[in-house]
Formats: C-alpha cells, sequence, structure tokens
C-alpha cells in the first residue's frame, strides 16, 4: 500500500487508522470529511496528509479528488451510523450510505484503485437466533441503518464481479468502542458520560440482551490485515469478494458492560432500569463468527474488554 485513500478519516474508526497508517513512511495518505467535521483539519496540521474537504454524495468532487490521488487503494468508512436517526430520516441516511458508496466505487473504477475496504456493520443481520452470527446467515436488517449497509455492500460486491475493481473486502464490524469516541448512539459513551458526573447508567430493557464489543484497535488491526491479504497475490482465496465478521467472538451482556464499567470508574452504584426504547433496534443477542477472518485475514481481536474500557476510561478521566 503506498498511496490510500480514506473516507470518512476524521471519524471516529478513521482517526485511529490514520494515525496507524502515518506511523508507516512509505505510505502516503488522503483523507475525505465532510466540511461539518473538523476534526480532519487538526489531523492536517499534526500529521503529514492530504486532507479534502468534501461529501460523498457530491459526485464531480469525489470523481476529480481520485483522480488527482491516483491511490492504489481505497478504505470506506464514510457513512451516517446512526440507528435512531436512520429511522427518523431513512431518506438521508441511504443518500450517504448507499448513493454516497455507489459514487466511491465509480471514482475508486475510473481512477485505478485495485484494492476496497468497506466498513460495513453488524446491523445487516437483524435480530438472530443462532448464534454465533457467521458470514452465511441471512440479512435480515431491522432499521433503514442495517438495510442501507446491506445495500451497499452488495454494491461492493458487484463492482468486483464485474471486474470493475480487482479486489474487495467488505467487514461486518461488531460493537466498536474506544478512545475519542464521542456518538450518543453507543452504549458505552452513555455509560460514560453518565458515570464521569458520578451518575449512575441507565439501561433500557432488564439488560441481559448481549453485544459483541470490539476495541477500535483491534478493528484497525482487521482493516490494514484486509488491505494486506489482498495485496498477496499468493492468497488466491482473496481473489473474489469477500465479507468477514470483525468482532471478538464473546458476547458481554449490558448488565455485565454497565458492572465492569462502574468498577473502573470506582463507583458505588447501581444501574437504573427503564423500559425498553422503541424503534431502538430490537436486537436481543449478537456475537461473531469470527472463523472466517481468523482463517482468512489471520485476524483474532486482541483486546479485552476490560483492558480497552480502562484505556478509554482513563482518557476521559484525565480530560476532566
Amino acid at each position: 500500500m503506498k498511496k490510500v485513500i480514506i473516507t470518512g478519516g476524521s471519524g471516529f474508526i478513521g482517526r485511529h487508522l490514520v494515525k496507524r497508517l502515518l506511523t508507516n513512511k512509505q505510505c502516503s495518505v488522503a483523507l475525505i470529511a465532510n466540511t461539518s467535521n473538523l476534526a480532519g483539519r487538526h489531523l492536517q496540521e499534526a500529521m503529514p496528509l492530504t486532507f479534502y474537504a468534501a461529501d460523498i454524495r457530491d459526485r464531480e468532487s469525489i470523481l476529480n479528488i481520485f483522480r488527482d490521488e491516483r491511490a492504489d487503494t481505497c478504505i470506506h468508512l464514510a457513512a451516517k451510523i446512526s440507528v435512531a436517526d436512520s429511522i427518523e430520516k431513512p431518506e438521508e441516511t441511504m443518500d450517504i450510505n448507499v448513493k454516497g458508496t455507489l459514487n466511491v466505487l465509480e471514482a475508486s473504477e475510473n481512477s485505478g484503485i485495485n484494492n476496497f475496504v468497506f466498513a460495513s456493520s453488524a446491523a445487516v443481520y437483524g435480530d438472530v437466533k443462532e448464534l454465533p452470527i457467521s458470514e452465511n446467515e441471512s440479512l435480515r436488517p431491522l432499521s433503514p441503518y442495517g438495510t442501507s449497509k446491506m445495500l451497499a455492500e452488495q454494491h461492493v460486491s458487484s463492482y468486483k464481479k464485474l471486474k470493475k475493481i480487482q479486489n474487495t473486502i467488505s467487514l461486518r464490524i461488531f460493537n466498536v468502542y474506544g478512545s475519542g469516541q464521542a456518538s450518543e448512539a453507543d452504549v458505552i459513551t452513555r455509560f460514560a458520560k453518565r458515570l464521569s458526573i458520578g451518575e449512575p447508567p441507565t439501561i433500557y430493557g432488564d439488560g441481559t440482551q448481549t453485544r459483541d464489543f470490539i476495541s477500535v484497535d483491534d478493528v484497525v488491526d482487521a482493516i490494514l490485515l484486509s488491505v494486506r491479504s489482498m495485496e498477496d497475490v499468493e492468497n488466491k482465496g482473496l481473489t473474489l469478494s469477500s465479507i468477514f465478521n470483525v468482532g471478538t467472538g464473546t458476547p458481554t451482556s449490558i448488565n455485565q458492560l454497565a458492572h465492569k464499567m462502574i468498577a473502573i470508574f470506582e463507583l458505588d452504584l447501581q444501574p437504573i432500569y427503564e423500559d425498553a426504547k422503541e424503534g431502538d433496534g430490537g436486537i436481543m443477542h449478537s456475537y461473531a463468527d469470527t472463523t472466517m477472518a481468523k482463517e482468512n485475514l489471520h485476524f483474532v481481536a486482541k483486546k479485552r474488554i476490560e483492558t480497552g474500557l480502562r484505556e478509554m476510561i482513563d482518557t476521559i478521566v484525565l480530560q476532566k
């Protein structure tokens, strides 16, 4: 990977990815971020990269950026990620996540991108009864967000099948967390916000629902291993479009999460329970079968949730 374009590079995963990539002196990075997010500008000031303020819905702008950069790899992270927002504004979510992805794919084809990594989501599965969830599971998304990621995945796969892009990989990322995460849509962020001011976390429902929480550092590893696998011409198993789960393979209940975080904050509190919110996605249990990622990408999540949470919470405490 000599030159890489990252869309959504100033977002949560993108910031961690950019910092990791820029430790590689032989890799040139171009970052595309929506003008409403100024984090990319701060990254540009601190690191040697090219920053473009552009919206992936702007087809001509994206085409021109890709033509100017002539990169060999695209890592497509830009997306509208809130499930709640997707229910309230489904057209906007589809416009960004589906049409925007098509614009990025078209720009990748026209500029000669060889390797394309797409950040998908476990939301494409919906409420699955067979656990752990494998990549062969039928897709039954419960929200416009999940549907948008499913449709975007299909477009990514079609570009490979039609030989428009040489190699593509879609990563179905489970519940990612880590330092610098700010989305109110994320349960860990919501818990941390309340605990940081001495208030108990609020759990919607009985807290027995489970999720597969994966550190952003492990997600970055999975992305970079995907690029490396595509660049490995000897690995013929990855010459076709491929889809992989990115998770730990270990379920954690919301009750367990709350008590772990309370303990790390060293508070004497009990969670508050409220009725489940309508339209919250409705998924009861979710954790990944990671066999395919291990066998094909040599990816195994390394960071235990206790370690990752403590690192995240230490950062919050230092910022207070």
